[in-house]
C-alpha cells in the first residue's frame, strides 16, 4: 500500500476513534501536532517524514483519558497489520505509547520520530491555544477553575502549575525549545493577570 493511502486510512480510522473526545483533544488538535511536528522535522531533519506523519494522525487514538487503553492498543496493532505495517508496528506503538506528559523521561529513546512528537504535542499544551485547551478540558472534566482554599484539589490552575508551566523545560529539540519559550512566557503572563483578577480587593 503507498503512504498516501496509509495516511489517509489512518486519518479516517483517527477521526472515528476520537469522535467521543472533548474538543481539546479532537481532531483539530490532530491536525496542530502534524503541522508542528513537520516544521521541527523540517529545520531538524532528524525523523522520518512519513512514519512523523503516521504518528502525529495516530498519536491519540489510544489515549488513556477516553479509552481502556489495552484494548485500544489491540485495536491500533490490528489497524497497523491491516495496513501491511508488522515491521513498523512495534515502533509505532511505542512511540504512541510513550509521547504523552506522564511518560516524560522516555525522551531518552533514541527514535527522533518520539522526540519530535512530543515536543509538537507539548507546543499545543502551552501558548494561548494551551490555556484554551486547559479551560475546555477542565470543563469537560466539570473542575472548577480555581479553588485556593482547597490546594489539594484538582482544578484548572492547579493544572497550570502541575504540568504546563513545566513543559518548556521538558523540550527534547533545539526548535522546540526555541517555539516554547514564547508560549511558556504566555501562560506565566496569564495567570499573573488570573491571580491579579481574582484576588482583587
Amino acid at each position: 500500500m503507498i503512504e498516501e493511502d496509509i495516511l489517509r486510512q489512518a486519518e479516517t480510522y483517527a477521526m472515528d476513534t476520537m469522535r467521543n473526545y472533548d474538543s481539546s483533544h479532537d481532531w483539530q488538535h490532530v491536525l496542530r501536532v502534524r503541522r508542528y511536528a513537520r516544521y521541527i522535522n523540517a529545520i531538524e531533519q532528524t525523523a522520518n517524514p512519513f512514519l512523523l506523519d503516521l504518528v502525529a494522525i495516530l498519536h491519540d487514538t489510544a489515549d488513556k483519558k477516553f479509552h481502556k487503553a489495552d484494548d485500544a492498543y489491540v485495536y491500533l496493532a490490528d489497524f497497523l497489520i491491516r495496513l501491511g505495517l508488522h515491521s513498523e508496528s512495534e515502533k509505532i506503538i511505542f512511540i504512541i505509547r510513550n509521547v504523552s506528559f506522564s511518560s516524560s523521561g522516555n525522551e531518552r529513546c533514541n527514535y527522533p520520530e518520539l522526540k519530535i512528537l512530543q515536543d509538537a504535542d507539548r507546543l499545543d499544551a502551552i501558548g494561548a491555544i494551551g490555556v484554551a485547551r486547559a479551560f475546555s478540558y477542565g470543563g469537560f472534566r466539570n473542575n472548577s477553575i480555581h479553588d485556593p482554599l482547597s490546594p489539594g484539589r484538582e482544578t484548572t490552575i492547579k493544572h497550570f502549575y502541575d504540568k504546563l508551566l513545566k513543559i518548556r523545560d521538558l523540550m527534547n529539540t533545539k526548535t522546540g525549545r526555541q517555539l516554547a519559550e514564547e508560549r511558556h512566557n504566555f501562560i506565566q503572563l496569564f495567570l499573573n493577570q488570573f491571580l491579579d483578577e481574582w484576588n482583587l480587593g
